[in-house]
């Protein structure tokens, strides 16, 4: 608001420069008497009318620019509003910003950790799942009858006469035994786990031995 006064100041001077200058060219007229009745000494009355014409212009023309002033000076107040809110939301910003950035080591840290541990669990399943399935035989073709109550009975019973029971160990025995859960034409293949893994190897080595 002081620029705008100070702005105002000076438009008032201006002003009373011009009514002083128009008081001036016009003479007695300026005092009562009628305009253009007394001339001066060097000026002919129509430049002393052209003259007061372009003051009166310029005095509209101060004015409508004393109007664009303060509207421009009231726009300039609202920036200002708006620039310091915007501050203001700035700086709640930058706190926010320096209040979460420790949290947000925190988690990186930890989800760097919890990744590798992620990574370990996963190596571990897998192991796990391969030393799940290393004893395991696969066996096809064995007809889908009826159910029988001792199944790994009949799958020892079956190793023995196809692979000679001198291929087994005296400790040989079938420890699971269940039908492939993948979708296929019947007969579906027989999963066999064997306790001893020493059997395991010896009924593949001699089924290759069988093959050839």
């Amino acid at each position: 608001m002081s620029s705008r006064v100070r702005k105002m100041s000076k438009t008032d001077k201006n002003q009373a420069k011009f009514q002083l200058n128009h008081r001036k060219l016009s003479g007695p007229a300026g005092d009562g008497a009628e305009p253009g009745s007394e001339r001066g000494p060097d000026m002919p009355s129509g430049e002393e009318q052209d003259l007061r014409q372009i003051l009166v212009a310029m005095q509209h023309s101060l004015t409508r620019i004393d109007g664009k002033i303060d509207s421009l000076s009231y726009r300039m107040d609202r920036m200002t509003e708006c620039l310091d809110k915007h501050a203001e939301r700035l700086d709640q910003s930058e706190r926010w910003v320096s209040a979460v950035e420790p949290r947000q080591t925190q988690l990186a840290t930890r989800h760097v950790k919890l990744n590798k541990e992620l990574n370990y669990l996963h190596l571990k399943v897998d192991d796990l799942e391969a030393r799940s399935r290393r004893n395991n035989l696969r066996i096809v073709g064995v007809a889908e009858c009826t159910a029988i109550d001792n199944m790994e009975g009949f799958i020892e019973h079956l190793l023995v006469q196809l692979l000679r029971r001198t291929t087994f160990s005296d400790l040989f025995v079938v420890e699971r035994v269940h039908r492939s859960l993948a979708t296929c034409p019947p007969p579906r293949p027989i999963i066999a786990r064997l306790l001893n893994y020493r059997d395991h190897d010896a009924a593949l080595r001699r089924t290759r031995e069988l093959k050839t």
